[in-house]
């Protein structure tokens, strides 16, 4: 006896596949660990530009082989645990970098690797007084009671970068609204026009890359001159400073051609105006 299976799941992949045929670049986004909260306004922030799908791997993997795209069935090794489809009709190098700026902050859970040291400001809280100053207190906090109010009376580094971060410092810290972990949808693979893109080959300093291939441009053009070799970027210095040099050989040796002949008589002018500088009222008749 056979089962049918789920209309829903039928309309998921045949969607899916429509969605991967249909874009420019298609990639595999890791959400593992992201809270709901977050995921929906990465999910905002990338609106117009990408678009992220969360379905099931099995839907997803069956998508990937029906769909027509060249390569596409590559990203099916790239399927595990928590994933996401992203969409999108911009180059992979930035949909990367769009990835990569959409991390946010996000609360501590117990069992968290705290990715930097996480440090608790002096002064006083919004918290009220009661049971939460033992809280504060046993999860390392130096908490007081100043004019009514629950204070950290000193600067702490409650958890040092890569240590576990426990139950009690984690509910401490949600209570202060301190959200000390940053997440981010993390680029697995993404294909564009049958060629697969991974995280190591996007990570590129977009602003450095740009200075480099102007600094290489520039060499290339120098070198082009130099050896005096004609491009369409070379071609009109060459042709001005091969008329500049010509021109400068024509006054040297006094050719009277009509573009030196100019630069002749200006030059005349010039000197005779030093020579007259220079021989000065000395040299001028005695008046009796």
């Amino acid at each position: 006896m056979s089962s049918k299976v789920a209309e829903w799941k039928v309309n998921e992949v045949s969607n899916l596949s429509t969605k991967i045929d249909n874009s420019e670049a298609v990639g595999i986004v890791d959400i593992g660990g992201i809270p709901a909260r977050q995921l929906q306004e990465m999910r905002s922030n990338l609106r117009g530009k990408a678009d992220l799908r969360v379905s099931r791997n099995t839907l997803i993997e069956i998508s990937l082989d029906t769909a027509e795209k060249e390569n596409i069935k590559e990203l099916k090794e790239y399927l595990e645990g928590q994933t996401s489809l992203v969409f999108s009709d911009i180059n992979p190098f930035k949909l990367y970098n769009m990835l990569e700026e959409s991390k946010t902050t996000a609360p501590a859970s117990a069992g968290d690797i705290a990715q930097k040291d996480i440090v608790v400001e002096e002064g006083p809280t919004s918290l009220e007084p009661g049971p939460v100053l033992s809280d504060l207190q046993q999860a390392g906090l130096p908490a007081g009671i100043d004019g009514g109010d629950v204070v950290i009376q000193n600067t702490t580094t409650i958890v040092e970068k890569g240590e576990e971060i426990n139950a009690k410092v984690a509910d401490v810290l949600s209570k202060l609204d301190i959200e000390p972990m940053e997440v981010g949808l993390k680029l697995r693979a993404v294909v564009e026009e049958g060629t697969i893109f991974e995280p190591e080959t996007l990570a590129i300093d977009i602003d450095k890359y740009r200075e480099d291939i102007t600094t290489a441009q520039s060499r290339a053009l120098a070198l082009a001159m130099g050896i005096q070799h004609p491009t369409e970027e070379t071609i009109k210095p060459l042709i001005h400073k091969a008329y500049t040099e010509a021109l400068a050989v024509g006054i040297e040796a006094e050719i009277f051609e009509p573009e030196v002949l100019k630069k002749l008589v200006a030059k005349a002018n010039i000197d005779a105006s030093t020579i007259s500088s220079k021989i000065g009222e000395d040299f001028l008749p005695d008046e009796d």
